[in-house]
């Protein structure tokens, strides 16, 4: 049989080609010349790599052909890798992302970084892709944990290549800190099934996985949920995701928060829906509260920011909320011995997930070339880019109505299948489970409509009005590489808006293999030929809502009474969010300060200046109080280390008999 006739060959084939492209891109970028061709060459074998991985993803999960690879003797452990259905999604999303992300790099490194560093930044991005592919393709624990932490160091190596300054130092640091304590989870979660699997293969865990007593079936899930939830940025374990992201470079940051926080969702559907078999009931009740809690704080925090990227970075610790509601209902619904449900919610989860993926990115992306044009990433500083960087605004505005969720868009579908699997609630009700589903209605609302008003808040001051300081009067023009993978981004929001059944088919085929029973259900098959209609309906109406108003009558602004408008006169970022942000006021720890000048007359000062400086509750609360400990505990610590060299026989000699009276009493 010749490889054209077997899809199988070809997927492997495929597979094999995409990381042997990301693998040798690396050694190109380090050895060639340093030309400005060269580097765009080396960029499209990174692109054709990934649009070549792209194709596998999708056809294994149209066909459910697997492809895999076992590259053991190569290693000193066991490192498999191997893309069955659920890894191919997750396959699929990072390299269709990470695509644009790449051709938008190009123009980036070119003026931002000397030679030098433009070649470590080519070197880096390829394997920081690579070690993703690496994780959610992994057929054992070892070479899942191989492919997690390097995507920890490629990252903090990638932030670091922006610059060295202590701000960015620190912030590194606190990054890599949690980073390590999340992978001592992930990796106690996979050794805890040991005790019943002869290693740690998926397919050896997958069999231990039912035999698991119930105490070791908790603590698999209690280290899952803490290892990839400080990897996701739930709260409270987000205190690095507005610290890293903000600082990296544009395309990491779309990556990380695009892609990057995906593995953690795959890491959290791998273990619980199948290494595990199923989730326990409890399960799902903990990630619903975590999923609800982190969304409504995270859009909350959002709605302060005026830094464009930390904006989103907290927007992205919402929208993993989102995607945890889901789950965390899937996993209700499976506990309870709804399958349909439980893969309607997953569904939404997942859907989501690729959602996310796309306008994150595109919105990052968006970020990176407004501060291209503008040298600034201050909401409060801009205005009236519209007009001046068209391309980037239009993109921008596709992706804040996606992350808004309005319809025609695809964040619209995947909230749609959220609302639509809590509202199913009211079955497990029936069946003695607790009223928790309908009120995460409440809570995905609130969300939804907090969202909506930060994302009109950031296009509207961003793009509309006047330009409120030169930079924005003078914005540059974008690259043509840029402006290209943001109308790939955006022209993706609105495809899977329109056309959701693209995804939702193969993932019908997907959930009725992690999700025993669910088969493929009239009502989910229904669901994936109604969306279609729903969402060209809304096209519909709004083309004919934009052909209706044919009359324009054109009138000068009212200026207040005075000769013309200035920009002074706009809204800003502060004044549109503060009546949102007076109502959830005990969420914003702000410390304010106000200086009069001078002191002893504070009714008749030359001068006043007012700072307001905001922490998170849990960074005030939880972490501040948390670091004083141990830096306190260290400094009594220190008085053990005396100098001198009886003492630390003296030590040696008496954790040796502590050790020989705890092997004594022990058995």
């Amino acid at each position: 049989m010749s490889m054209t006739e077997d899809p199988r060959v070809m997927i492997q084939f495929g597979f094999l080609l995409c990381l042997t492209g990301l693998l040798v891109a690396p050694l190109i970028s380090a050895t060639m010349r340093r030309s400005t061709s060269a580097r765009r060459a080396d960029a499209a074998f990174i692109i054709g790599s990934l649009l070549i991985g792209a194709a596998v993803g999708a056809a294994v999960l149209w066909h459910g052909e697997a492809a895999d690879l076992d590259l053991s003797r190569l290693a000193p452990f066991a490192l498999a890798l191997k893309v069955d259905r659920l890894s191919a999604f997750f396959f699929f999303l990072i390299c269709t992302v990470s695509a644009p992300v790449t051709l938008f790099s190009i123009p980036y490194a070119q003026q931002h970084y000397s030679e030098g560093r433009a070649t470590w930044f080519w070197v880096l991005l390829p394997l920081f892709v690579l070690s993703m592919v690496v994780v959610v393709t992994a057929a054992t624990g070892f070479a899942f944990l191989f492919g997690w932490e390097l995507m920890t160091l490629l990252s903090a190596a990638l932030i670091l290549l922006e610059g060295d300054s202590d701000d960015r130092r620190h912030n590194a640091f606190i990054y890599l800190l949690m980073m390590h304590v999340g992978a001592a989870a992930v990796a106690a979660c996979f050794f805890l099934f040991l005790g019943q699997a002869s290693n740690l293969t998926f397919e050896a865990m997958r069999s231990a996985g039912a035999s698991l007593t119930a105490n070791v079936r908790v603590w698999v899930f209690v280290t899952a949920m803490f290892g990839f939830g400080m990897k996701s940025g739930i709260v409270p374990l987000h205190l690095w995701l507005p610290r890293a992201h903000p600082i990296a470079p544009t395309p990491v940051s779309a990556l990380m928060s695009g892609v990057m926080l995906k593995t953690a969702v795959y890491g959290l559907v791998r273990i619980t829906f199948d290494l595990l078999g199923g989730p326990a009931g409890w399960t799902g009740y903990v990630v619903l509260l975590v999923g609800a809690v982190t969304a409504v704080l995270g859009i909350l925090y959002a709605l302060g920011e005026h830094d464009l990227k930390r904006l989103l970075a907290y927007s992205s610790v919402e929208n993993i909320g989102l995607i945890y509601v889901a789950l965390g209902a899937a996993m209700l619904f499976a506990a309870t011995g709804l399958p349909t449900l439980a893969a309607l919610a997953v569904i939404a989860a997942l859907l989501h997930a690729l959602n996310h993926a796309f306008f994150k990115s595109l919105l990052f992306l968006g970020a990176g070339a407004i501060h291209h044009s503008t040298h600034t990433l201050d909401i409060e500083n801009l205005g009236g880019l519209q007009r001046r960087i068209p391309v980037v605004g239009v993109s921008c505005l596709i992706g804040c109505c996606a992350i808004a969720g309005l319809p025609v868009f695809n964040g619209f579908v995947g909230e749609w299948l959220m609302f639509k699997s809590l509202l199913a609630g009211g079955e497990l009700h029936a069946i003695g489970g607790l009223p928790v589903l309908p009120l995460m209605i409440g809570v995905v609302g609130l969300v939804s409509g907090l969202s909506a008003a930060c994302f009109v808040n950031v296009y509207g001051i961003s793009f509309l009005g006047r330009p409120r300081t030169p930079q924005a009067h003078h914005a540059d023009h974008t690259p043509r590489a840029m402006q290209v993978a943001l109308v790939f981004l955006a022209s993706g929001c609105v495809l899977l808006g329109i056309w959701p059944g693209l995804v939702l088919r193969p993932l019908l085929s997907l959930v009725a293999i992690i999700i025993p029973g669910a088969g493929t259900p009239s009502e989910l098959q229904l669901i994936s030929h109604v969306l279609p209609v729903l969402a060209g309906s809304m096209v519909a109406l709004l083309l004919a809502s934009l052909a209706l108003p044919r009359v324009k009558r054109l009138t000068d602004t009212w200026a207040c009474g005075l000769p013309e408008l200035s920009p002074r006169m706009e809204y800003t970022a502060s004044s549109f969010s503060k009546p949102i942000r007076s109502v959830f006021a005990f969420v914003y720890r702000s410390d304010r300060k106000i200086e009069v000048t001078p002191a002893e007359e504070p009714y008749f000062p030359q001068a006043m200046s007012y700072r307001s400086a905001r922490t998170t509750s849990f960074e005030k609360s939880f972490y501040r109080p948390l670091v004083d400990t141990v830096i306190a505990a260290a400094q009594q610590l220190r008085r053990l280390q005396t100098g001198n060299v009886q003492v630390y026989l003296l030590y040696i000699f008496l954790t040796l008999v502590c050790l020989l009276f705890l092997l004594r009493f022990s058995r």
